[in-house]
């Protein structure tokens, strides 16, 4: 390779050769590319109920059974919130402590295991962590289980359209009225009304009727 290469070109090789060897180390990509449990969820939710819906999540350390929700104390600006993975209640202590110290508040803090949130008080001046009451944690479901549920769900549907198939094609709809009775002959009786052929008027005898009256419509 010449010597007397532009500087521009260097720079753009050295950019090319970086963006080739990057993806050998994101480990932290990697950490967030893993899908959280059901109780890791919660804890988000629990955390945005309390902080803000723009909360910051840290990365997750395994093995944590506890969750510390904090907010930096400061003059400038408006830092965010942050919820921070501990080991267990000694270190959720641990944090309130050092928080103190650190220029922090603690908003609150949550017990994964448990599906609690944890309530700090001072008690002979020692911090005292009571659970409160437990949420609910949607279980997550296995793909087995998700694949019958989806069967039984659709056997359920075909049943209901199958049925309404053959509700909808036998029978017949209202039915037409048929012809309505004519007029009886002159001193008779009109004939019946319809739906249906009507019966026929009697023959009446009477004056003016004699046996040239029609009968009733047919």
């Amino acid at each position: 390779m010449s010597t007397d290469e532009p500087e521009y070109l260097k720079a753009i090789r050295r950019s090319k050769e970086a963006k080739k060897a990057a993806p050998a180390g994101k480990p932290a990509s990697a950490e967030k590319s893993v899908a959280q449990s059901p109780a890791e969820r919660e804890a988000v939710r629990w955390a945005k109920e309390v902080g803000g819906k723009d909360i910051k999540v840290s990365a997750f350390k395994p093995g944590s059974k506890c969750a510390v929700l904090l907010h930096p104390i400061t003059p400038f600006g408006q830092p965010q919130v942050t919820l921070e993975w501990v080991a267990d209640r000694e270190a959720v202590a641990a944090r309130y402590h050092q928080a103190q110290g650190a220029g922090e508040n603690v908003l609150g803090s949550y017990e994964l295991t448990t599906g609690r949130p944890l309530t700090a008080e001072t008690v002979d001046g020692k911090l005292v962590l009571t659970p409160g009451q437990p949420r609910q944690i949607a279980k997550a479901e296995s793909p087995e289980r998700m694949i019958r549920k989806a069967a039984a769900e659709a056997a359920l549907l075909a049943k209901t359209r199958k049925v309404e198939t053959f509700g909808s094609g036998f029978g017949r709809g209202p039915g037409g009225g048929g012809r309505p009775g004519g007029p009886g002959g002159p001193g008779g009786r009109p004939g019946g009304p319809g739906p249906g052929r009507g019966n026929p008027g009697p023959i009446n005898k009477g004056t003016g009727g004699g046996n040239s009256g029609a009968r009733g419509g047919r």
